[in-house]
């Protein structure tokens, strides 16, 4: 039975050795590295900050599926992609940390997406099977679709004798492409991968961008007056504001100016501070290169 079993491997290492003998060689020149990694903004990594109206915010979780990462274009070839999304926990995160490699040549177009989470999804540093779990936990979002969790914010705010909580789940999912980015005053478009090169691609992560009261990235102001009133003028008045109560206040009714192009998703349609919120701001944490900006497809991220 010994003597079997070692003609056996032998056999099929021959084999193994001899099909890939039989393979063509890879004559292509050598590709470029693209390194993605993710970085949380200063408020998010301290995980406090304030608001302008007078609110101290204290983020105690932010968990976030990041990843899928693509070279696109007429002009690029793509050697390989990375499908995979990876989980992370961003309160004390480090900064860059590994989101995923992918190899091309050319001018490649690149993007990334906000997604669920999945089975194989990869924990990123300080994220646990737990957080995995969490995240893969089925429910619905505000508009009626079953899915997991893609963004998950906890925390509180407060303002004198004022105390706000807030635990909310975005399920929603979006596809950030066509990235652009200001280099010396002028709009650079994608990456120009040339042989053997390492190119870096960090994606800022601002949660604190759910509390801006603009979607214009030349405003940056946060607030959450308005947000608390969801709770304490129009809601239960039970120390949490929740993503239902959001939907009670209009947007016709609340000065929050500014405008979001969803590039070629098309208008959408928002009524409520709930709208804002899940569809509009929740879209800004993830921030290519922190200051650049990328044609948004939410809520279709190629399957994911």
């Amino acid at each position: 039975m010994l003597a079997q079993a070692r003609f056996g491997f032998v056999c099929c290492v021959a084999a193994a050795l001899a099909q890939a003998a039989c393979l063509p060689k890879d004559t292509r020149p050598p590709p470029a590295e693209v390194h993605m990694t993710a970085t949380p903004s200063p408020a998010t990594k301290s995980g406090s900050f304030d608001t302008a109206d007078g609110w101290s915010i204290t983020l105690d979780q932010v968990l976030l599926v990041l990843g899928r990462a693509s070279l696109d274009g007429d002009r690029c070839s793509t050697y390989s992609e990375a499908g995979y999304t990876r989980v992370l926990t961003l309160v004390g995160a480090p900064d860059a940390q590994k989101i995923s490699d992918s190899y091309g040549l050319g001018q490649c177009d690149f993007g990334f997406g906000l997604n669920n989470a999945e089975a194989d999804s990869v924990l990123g540093v300080g994220a646990t099977s737990h957080d995995l779990d969490v995240l893969r936990t089925a429910g619905k979002d505000p508009y009626g679709t079953l899915r997991g969790t893609s963004m998950l914010v906890r925390g509180t705010a407060n303002k004198g004798k004022l105390t706000e909580a807030f635990n909310w789940a975005f399920r929603d999912r979006a596809r950030y492409q066509e990235c652009t980015n200001t280099v010396d005053g002028v709009a650079v478009r994608g990456l120009s991968l040339g042989q053997n090169q390492q190119e870096y691609v960090d994606i800022v992560l601002h949660a604190e961008a759910l509390f801006r009261t603009s979607l214009d990235p030349a405003v940056d102001t946060l607030g959450f007056d308005i947000i608390a009133s969801a709770d304490l003028l129009l809601g239960n008045h039970d120390g949490e504001v929740t993503l239902e109560e959001l939907r009670q206040l209009p947007l016709s009714s609340l000065e929050l100016g500014g405008a979001f192009d969803p590039g070629d998703a098309g208008a959408p349609t928002w009524l409520t501070l709930q709208d804002y919120v899940y569809q509009g701001a929740a879209t800004t944490v993830a921030r290519f290169r922190d200051t650049g900006q990328c044609t948004l497809r939410s809520n279709n991220t190629r399957g994911d």
